[in-house]
Formats: C-alpha cells, sequence, structure tokens
C-alpha cells in the first residue's frame, strides 16, 4: 500500500510543495532586519526584550508553502506579575501587575500602543518613505502588531515567558511528557517541563503558548525529520485546499479555512511519533504518509484527538459525527486510489 502511495506523493511534492529557489536567503534577511528592530526598541524601553521567538511553521520547518509571513514572539520583561487562571480547563488567563503599591490589570493594548510608537519611530529613522517596510494596528484590543516586510506579513505578539512562574498553578503535563513518552528520551521530556508554558495576549486575556516547545521538538528533537517533514508537508498542503470547512458544510458562506488547523495538524503529528517511534517506520516518503492517515484514522474512530502537551483534553471534544465519517472517506480514497486523488 505504501508502494502505491509513493510516486503520486512525490510528484505532488516536486509540483505543490517544495520550496521555491532564495527562501532561505530571504527568512535570514527578514530575521535580521527584526533582531535589529527588537535591539533598538529594548534601548528605548526596556520593558521589551532585545530578542524575539521566531515561531510557527517557519520555524519548527514545518511550512508547506512559500515564507510568505512570520510570527513573533516580543518577550516582556516584568519581574511582578500576578497570573490567574479564569477556567479550569486553563484555557485563559487574567494578568496583574504590581504599579505604586497596588495591583492593576496589565494592559496589553496600552503595551501594543507603546510598541507601535517604537516601531514607527523606528521606520522613521531608518525606513521613511519606504514602501518595503510598513507597520499597522489592527484594532483597538490588537493582540499583535503588523508589520509587512518586504511583502511578507509578521506579527509582533506580546509574549510572557514561563508565565507559570508568577502563578500558584502547576501545568498538567500528559503522561507522554512525564516519563511515558515513546519517542522522546526523559532528558527531552524534562527539558519541555523546565521551558514552562508561555503567555500571549488574546484580546484581554492572556493564553498558553506552546510555539516555543513546537518549536523545540519540530526543529530541534525531530530536525531532520527523514521523510516526516516531507510527509507532513504533503499532508498539510491538502488539508489546506481539499479539507476545507465549506466542502464539509454545505451552504457555507464563511472564508474558507482548513477543518485541521495549524495548532491539531502538529498534534497529530506529535502523536504520530508516539505512536511510530523507531527509525524504520518512516523510512519511506509512502509509508510516512500512510502513519499520519493511520492515526488521523484513528482519532476519527475513537472521535478524540488528545492534546500532546495538556493533561485531559479533547480537541475533537465539539467535532461532529458527520465530519469524523468525511474525513475517514476522504482518507478511504487517498488509500485506495492515491494517483487520482493526490494531484
Amino acid at each position: 500500500m505504501s508502494d502505491k502511495l509513493e510516486e503520486p506523493l512525490q510528484k505532488y511534492y516536486t509540483n505543490y510543495v517544495k520550496k521555491e529557489p532564495g527562501e532561505a536567503e530571504k527568512k535570514n534577511t527578514l530575521q535580521s532586519i527584526l533582531k535589529k528592530l527588537l535591539e533598538f526598541i529594548h534601548s528605548k524601553d526596556d520593558l521589551f526584550a532585545n530578542y524575539f521567538i521566531q515561531v510557527g511553521s517557519i520555524a519548527d520547518g514545518t511550512k508547506a508553502e512559500a515564507v510568505d509571513e512570520l510570527d513573533i514572539l516580543v518577550p516582556l520583561r516584568k519581574d511582578k506579575l500576578q497570573v490567574i487562571p479564569d477556567d479550569k480547563n486553563l484555557e485563559n488567563f487574567s494578568v496583574d501587575e504590581w504599579v505604586n503599591g497596588g495591583w492593576r490589570c496589565f494592559s496589553h493594548d496600552e503595551t501594543i500602543s507603546e510598541l507601535l510608537g517604537l516601531v514607527i519611530e523606528y521606520k522613521d529613522e531608518h525606513y521613511k518613505d519606504d514602501t518595503f517596510f510598513k507597520v499597522r494596528k489592527k484594532k483597538t484590543t490588537a493582540a499583535a502588531l503588523c508589520l509587512t516586510i518586504d511583502w511578507i506579513k509578521i506579527d509582533l505578539v506580546l509574549c510572557i515567558e514561563n508565565a507559570l512562574h508568577f502563578s500558584g498553578e502547576e501545568w498538567p503535563f500528559p503522561k507522554w511528557l512525564n516519563g511515558q513518552s515513546k519517542w522522546l528520551s526523559h532528558q527531552q521530556q524534562e527539558h519541555v517541563r523546565r521551558m514552562g508554558i508561555d503567555m500571549t495576549c488574546h484580546g484581554i486575556q492572556w493564553r498558553p503558548s506552546f510555539s516555543k516547545i513546537d518549536a523545540f521538538l519540530f526543529g530541534e528533537v525531530d530536525g531532520k525529520g527523514g521523510y516526516r517533514k516531507k510527509a507532513f508537508k504533503i499532508l498539510k498542503s491538502l488539508n489546506g485546499y481539499y479539507w476545507t470547512v465549506d466542502q464539509l458544510c454545505e451552504g457555507y458562506r464563511g472564508k474558507s479555512r482548513p477543518f485541521l488547523g495549524s495548532f491539531m495538524m502538529k498534534i497529530l503529528y506529535l502523536h504520530t511519533r508516539e505512536k511510530y517511534p523507531e527509525p524504520h517506520h518512516w523510512d519511506s516518503l509512502g509509508k510516512s504518509f500512510r502513519n499520519f492517515l493511520d492515526v488521523l484514522n484513528q482519532c476519527c474512530d475513537e472521535k478524540r484527538l488528545d492534546h500532546y502537551y495538556q493533561a485531559n483534553i479533547n480537541l475533537f471534544k465539539y467535532v461532529a459525527d458527520k465530519t469524523f465519517i468525511w474525513l475517514q472517506e476522504k482518507i478511504r480514497k487517498i488509500l485506495e486510489d492515491p494517483e487520482e486523488e493526490i494531484s
């Protein structure tokens, strides 16, 4: 079965996924510009760290298309914060800061506005009247500051590193990050736990961010990836073009988007590594791609996709039964006739 997949997958990768020449150079140029920008901002206001954290699919090597956007975390340097969960599932948090002898809500909009002013100051000094460099604030309660550099969209997102350091909460890591992983060493599992959970602002609340851990697991631990990364990029591409909400829902009028979002896709990847931990499980493109389909099909059977970084959270909890049937039909067709379905 894996051999049957090999040729159609190779063709699809070459035609639709393979990167354009110069992508690495473009990425390095953007990183150099951002480094200078953050150093300038820090020199004006040391609330903002003098470094940034690149996250997302470009950082962890799973980008399936050409570089068109970057996700950047801007760490905030605060010594005294109070981080409090707003719900039992630890999805949203409130953050207070100590000011003039009392606690007050830490204003991300005020901070975003300060960041905006400093970015504009930097632009005026170095890129005045240059359309190469643009900056805008989306809305009053914006969670990110949007830059455009050389037509690449860049989101600068405020970040509190290891935020639970300011809280009485302990993060509920699941068993596979507490000594029971089949592919991560005990040292690697411990390193993940020690990294802690960062938080990024969303509207008026803060949410846990696992992007830095993603970058470690995908970019360092599984950096080479063999055929895994190649197969995963194909799966992401198919998901983006063919497994979309508008195809699933008759009469859907919203913006076309994949049913499996970027975060779910990464969680699927990590669980597939757990089920198939050995190198020989990944020694061909067809076998690697089939591994991902097998785990996705199992998740549909069980109506469950466990959060990889948090115990007792089912990411498929609110997915309708008809969606599982629809996805499994997609999987069945690919396995039966890959030449027709992967084109």
